[in-house]
């Protein structure tokens, strides 16, 4: 199974992602994290150098940039598949989806980037307003955190996909404990514990 935790910038994605892999550890189930972008890699590397000013690319090199830093990830996300019960992405294929087109670029293009990548069976957005996301990180904002008339954009994008594909919405606004709740609630339901 694979579980995506997706949301805009200081949604709380990466702390929710870990507070749940120990979660379902806890309870003997067999848990992978992969974060994305992964910034170790030599893809990644490039990701990061453009967040931080230091490198220009088009948006289309960027979010193709993105989804070759998943495939670049493949065969380590099939090898863990079959090592673990549970995969969780903190983001995967669905940011690039939804920072892309907020970028201009054409739905399909981007879908076709991901298409051949392994799919979620659940995939929880963490939504919080954008007040809360610039209240949470002040300083050292990468090159879309902050830009707050595309933050709103990002939030407006991410809640129409979530409807359109179903996606969990979880407000990720009160303490981390709480949207730890809300998200093990949804994900118990899922797997039947």
């Amino acid at each position: 199974m694979i579980i995506a935790v997706e949301g805009g910038d200081q949604a709380g994605k990466k702390t929710q992602t870990m507070m749940l892999a120990r979660a379902l550890r806890s309870q003997k189930i067999k848990t992978a994290i992969f974060n994305f972008p992964d910034y170790r890699t030599t893809i990644g590397k490039e990701i990061n150098s453009y967040l931080h000013g230091k490198r220009k690319f088009s948006p289309e090199i960027i979010h193709y940039l993105y989804a070759l830093n998943r495939w670049e990830k493949l065969d380590e996300i099939k090898k863990s598949a079959a090592k673990n019960s549970i995969l969780i992405m903190n983001r995967y294929y669905h940011s690039n989806l939804v920072y892309g087109m907020a970028n201009g670029l054409d739905k399909k293009w981007l879908q076709n980037l991901d298409a051949e990548l392994p799919r979620t069976d659940l995939v929880i957005l963490l939504d919080i307003s954008q007040n809360e996301s610039f209240t949470r990180k002040k300083s050292k904002r990468d090159r879309f955190e902050k830009n707050k008339e595309f933050s709103k954009k990002i939030s407006q994008i991410y809640r129409k996909l979530a409807k359109t594909y179903r996606w969990k919405i979880v407000d990720a606004s009160g303490t981390k404990d709480d949207v730890h709740k809300k998200i093990l609630k949804i994900i118990f339901q899922k797997i039947g514990i």
